[in-house]
């Protein structure tokens, strides 16, 4: 059976929701708080990011985890994803500049007045969510960087070179000419960098056998260049990219591909990375592709109490 994303409906039984849309930029993007079901105030606001050739919705799995937990979260979908506005996602430089509109919309709401700010981002915000440390946010209590990479330029590269070998190398100069042109002050910099610059606590967490962010682009590949006392490393050998799911899962996953073919159409709507996504999880049900491993979630949240702990 071909996987379907899970929605609200899966998880509304333990946490409730109210649209919360904001601005970056030009665009309105979708978001949503998910509060539990007795509307009590959480002990600290998560805000929930997701990778790219996904969506808010696609993290729900995750969004109940920490409302069960006492948490309130607050997701939303990036510019030209799902319920956001603008064209396409325009960049890999855009999840941080959303990321940075997303943390400046929730400062003014009431019901977050004098409420900690915790940051759980993956892969594509995995890399936001170092990289915005480079533009202040030290209001934030602490962040984890899953299966994130390091700068926009090693990703692009390691993607290209799937398709027209090493010639990807030429594209280098035009890549940084249209970052800077597209984004002036939000082009460049580094999840160490921002790590480096922000005072808060930094979990950096990452798998070996990444098949989408590589080792060798990740922010955990640069640990001797970390100068940040308060950053905390997770390295594994084999949680694959999205890193909250069972390892059996995963493995399950992975083989229900060996010798089969994709039946999923390439059209226009897609964009390589949403096609990637959906062939990866073509043989698998929805219960495989969003079960929990409930012990990695519990390291994560273990940093965060130790983060609020310290506030």
């Amino acid at each position: 059976p071909m996987c379907n994303t899970v929605t609200y409906d899966d998880y509304k039984d333990v946490m409730n929701r109210q649209r919360m849309d904001f601005y970056s930029g030009k665009n309105k993007l979708g978001a949503y708080l998910y509060t539990n079901k007795e509307g009590k105030k959480g002990k600290a606001l998560v805000l929930v990011c997701h990778g790219i050739g996904c969506n808010m919705d696609g993290y729900l799995n995750r969004t109940q985890y920490f409302v069960r937990k006492g948490y309130d979260v607050f997701t939303f979908d990036m510019t030209g994803t799902c319920t956001s506005e603008g064209k396409n996602i325009y960049g890999l430089n855009q999840s941080k500049i959303d990321l940075h509109n997303a943390l400046e919309s929730i400062k003014s709401p009431s019901r977050f007045k004098d409420m900690p700010v915790l940051i759980y981002g993956h892969s594509w915000s995995g890399y936001a969510s170092a990289n915005v440390l480079n533009y202040g946010h030290d209001e934030v209590a602490g962040v984890a960087t899953l299966s994130g990479f390091n700068n926009t330029w090693d990703t692009m590269y390691f993607h290209a070179q799937r398709y027209v070998g090493k010639l990807a190398i030429l594209y280098k100069p035009w890549n940084t000419l249209v970052e800077k042109v597209k984004f002036g002050k939000y082009a460049g910099g580094t999840g160490v960098s921002g790590i480096n610059k922000y005072k808060g606590p930094v979990l950096v967490s990452h798998s070996k056998d990444d098949p989408t962010v590589p080792y060798s682009c990740s922010v955990i590949a640069h640990r001797d260049e970390i100068t940040n006392p308060k950053a905390e490393f997770m390295l594994f050998e084999d949680r694959g990219h999205t890193m909250s799911r069972p390892k059996e899962d995963e493995k399950k996953i992975s083989e229900s591909l060996v010798g089969k073919k994709t039946n999923i159409v390439k059209t226009a709507k897609y964009n390589t990375f949403q096609y990637n996504v959906d062939i990866r999880y073509e043989y698998s049900d929805k219960a495989t592709v969003f079960a929990i491993d409930e012990e990695f979630m519990d390291a994560v949240n273990d940093f965060f109490e130790r983060c609020l702990a310290a506030k």
